[in-house]
């Protein structure tokens, strides 16, 4: 009986802490989304005035996406008259500017070009602001599709919500194209759902709370007034786009920073679990890097429930990742130590069938706040939630790596996933191989 107690402690232990985490944050989560959404039906549409909107879209080398970015801004149903587009050059070497030219002559939208040295997209994205001329300004990469609706969308909530200076978008993944592998499918499918339940519950909780991270760099809403009392975007860290959503947290009290969830933005999919490698890399060594360089909202109190706190986040983020971590290593481990492998592989099919109930609860709450399209597209992968613990553990590895990185080595843009590097490392090795037998020969 002692035994079976013990054992009962111990399994229940490894099993409560997921439980109580992420059960207890998706619980949280739901209850917050649902107060969103009983918002937005109250809010009120604009109706005879619209204000003007400049939208920046940095480019570089964007001759293959930069058209039908371009052609997405031309079917918004907002007012064309009120919108100026600014493509900002940023040392391209490849047919963009005769995209530009043509659709120039085509659309009828006011286009700008301005080209600047190839200084990296924060200085794009500045000197797109300090061309704009809009009461609004949207930040949008090039290499983005918006729905028809997301300006007006995104105006409305702004005008109806005078407090809140600044705002992301919803960000949804398109469908891999035609010729696209197996894993390349699966791998689409699983970044759709992730960012369909980040930006339709979790970024909508954070809205609520008051606590939005990240303004996401590919589609970003801003007050002209707010965005001008900042430093704008630094290229002091990989992520300038989190940099400066702390500094808007740190110089403003009284405006708000949220997402609007029905602006929605379309990027492409991630083409190999290299790139997402990459990504994941530089979005967690970014985390860290901005974390360090606003130490005024590191000393924010944590115990609030409400309110932005960097702290709160990196506890939660880091601390409580804790299980995955043991769960990988000490797992195996445990059969050394005694545990039968077929009571260990129960505990683990029981752990994962828990966390793929929580993917299926996430997935029904962003199927309610979702759009149509997104709604048929998520009802026609109803197998998904079964592999998405799987492909949240890889993303915990790779932004485990990311962390690794903040620490040991400096900061780049582009990261080489482990693959690529054991490759180009064997393929130096076998090239330094045959240098030293050719001059063996030689001699």
């Amino acid at each position: 009986m002692r035994d079976l107690l013990a054992l009962a402690i111990f399994w229940g232990v490894w099993l409560l802490v997921p439980l109580l985490v992420d059960g207890l944050t998706m619980v949280v989560s739901l209850a917050g989304v649902l107060v969103m959404r009983w918002r937005r039906r109250t809010r009120r549409r604009l109706q005879g005035y619209w204000p003007r909107v400049s939208i920046i879209v940095p480019v570089y080398n964007s001759a293959t996406t930069l058209e039908a970015c371009l052609r997405s801004i031309a079917a918004q149903d907002y007012p064309h008259e009120l919108l100026e587009i600014w493509l900002i050059n940023n040392g391209s070497h490849d047919d963009s500017g005769a995209v530009f030219n043509r659709l120039q002559a085509e659309l009828d939208v006011w286009l700008g070009w301005h080209s600047i040295l190839n200084q990296g997209k924060a200085w794009a994205l500045n000197a797109g602001i300090h061309l704009a001329r809009g009461q609004y300004i949207i930040n949008l990469d090039s290499d983005v599709v918006l729905a028809p609706e997301a300006v007006r969308h995104a105006i409305e909530v702004m005008e109806a919500e005078p407090d809140l200076g600044a705002a992301t978008g919803a960000i949804q993944v398109l469908s891999p194209p035609a010729g696209a592998t197996p894993w390349q499918r699966i791998l689409a499918a699983c970044e759709f759902l992730e960012y369909l339940t980040a930006f339709h519950v979790g970024r909508e909780h954070q809205t609520l709370l008051q606590s939005l991270y990240t303004l996401s760099g590919a589609f970003s809403i801003f007050r002209r007034e707010v965005l001008l009392q900042t430093f704008l975007y630094s290229q002091e860290t990989v992520t300038e786009d989190t940099d400066l959503t702390f500094e808007l947290y740190e110089r403003f009290r009284d405006q708000r920073i949220g997402c609007i969830s029905t602006a929605i933005a379309y990027v492409h999919p991630i083409e190999s679990w290299g790139a997402l490698y990459a990504q994941r890399v530089r979005w967690q060594r970014g985390q860290i890097e901005v974390s360090a360089r606003h130490e005024q909202l590191l000393r924010r109190s944590w115990w609030h429930w409400r309110g932005f706190s960097p702290a709160r986040i990196l506890l939660v983020d880091h601390t409580l990742s804790f299980p995955r971590f043991a769960w990988t290593l000490l797992l195996p481990v445990l059969v050394l130590f005694g545990y039968p492998l077929s009571l260990l592989v129960l505990v683990a099919f029981v752990l994962y069938g828990f966390y793929v109930l929580i993917d299926v609860l996430w997935s029904g709450v962003a199927w309610l706040g979702a759009d149509a399209i997104a709604r048929r597209r998520l009802q026609s992968m109803w197998w998904l939630p079964v592999l998405m613990p799987a492909y949240r553990m890889v993303v915990f590895w790779f932004r485990f790596s990311g962390f690794l990185h903040a620490v040991a080595e400096p900061g780049v843009w582009r990261v080489q996933d482990p693959v690529a590097q054991i490759r180009s490392g064997w393929h130096n090795t076998l090239q330094a191989g045959r240098r030293l037998y050719s001059l063996g020969r030689r001699r």
